[in-house]
């Protein structure tokens, strides 16, 4: 349980941070949205004639979101000691 609730804030957070530091792009604070991406920007097909599978993956992230990561994990951290879990 532990374990589960500290990797769902802690993606949570990356998430948050990815979008405030896109939000941040045009401002004083457009250091927040450097970062770059990493992924198949073509999705890999496989056509087996009776299914056909589609493999792909793409993820971006910036320094917002390694912000927001770090912000959650300590808020993660924090519930499960004071939950006692």
């Amino acid at each position: 349980m532990r374990k589960a609730l500290i990797i769902i804030l802690c993606a949570l957070g990356l998430i948050v941070g990815v979008l405030v530091g896109d939000q941040m792009a045009g401002t004083a604070l457009n250091w927040l949205s450097i970062g770059g991406s990493i992924g198949l920007e073509n999705p890999i097909t496989l056509n087996l004639g009776v299914i056909t599978l589609t493999l792909g993956f793409w993820s971006r992230i910036n320094i917002g979101g390694v912000f927001g990561l770090v912000i959650f994990a300590v808020i993660a951290k924090w519930i499960t000691s004071w939950l006692k879990i």
